[in-house]
């Protein structure tokens, strides 16, 4: 099988254990960018992602737009708060981040990258946290557009801001779709720090 990475952003969430379950039933596996305010509140999903074999990124601890609305100092404490999260319940900080909204610039970069973090783009990214998005659209365009070694970002939490006011049932049923459409194709799923170490050797 030829691997690609599914990756998570914005949770955990209420809807992150059903994305599991439907990982853990096609032996796929993936990559979660956590908001450390969520994941506080939610530990027990985070042990769980972990023992799972799947990996725990940081998706900054509030939710804001880096580059643009954040100075140094700032950017600095959004990332550094999830990675001490993370260490305190799973016993070593993350590697990798993914800004909000993709929101980096090379001083963000050199911030996270002083902090241990490494960027991980988003290489086939539908807009599965907009309202009107279905699980069918989402289907499609991961679907057709995911090439092997592409990393494909969803969402399986609501920033902070939205909680409460949006649902992502859209994207868990669009995982139960795409899971066996990329084992259709000849793909499978791991963690994208390991389909990051493969693109670099080659």
């Amino acid at each position: 099988m030829i691997p690609v990475s599914l990756t998570f952003d914005d949770g955990p969430s209420t809807w992150t254990e059903a994305i599991l379950d439907l990982l853990a039933a096609h032996d796929a596996h993936a990559t979660f960018f956590v908001v450390g305010g969520s994941a506080d509140r939610r530990r027990d999903t985070l042990m769980r992602i972990a023992a799972e074999g799947h990996e725990v990124g940081n998706h900054t601890w509030s939710h804001p737009s880096l580059a643009r609305e954040c100075d140094d100092g700032r950017v600095r404490d959004e990332l550094e708060r999830t990675n001490e999260l993370v260490a305190d319940v799973l016993g070593a900080p993350p590697t990798l981040y993914r800004a909000p909204h993709y929101d980096v610039d090379e001083r963000v970069d050199a911030i996270a990258s002083r902090l241990g973090l490494t960027h991980v783009r988003g290489d086939v990214a539908p807009p599965d946290w907009h309202d009107r998005w279905t699980a069918g659209l989402t289907v499609t365009f991961v679907l057709r557009q995911i090439r092997p070694n592409g990393i494909i970002g969803l969402h399986d939490g609501v920033p902070p801001a939205e909680a409460g006011a949006r649902s992502r049932q859209a994207t868990v049923d669009a995982v139960a779709a795409i899971l066996p459409g990329l084992e259709e194709r000849g793909l499978t799923s791991v963690p994208a720090s390991r389909l990051l170490a493969r693109t670099e050797s080659i």
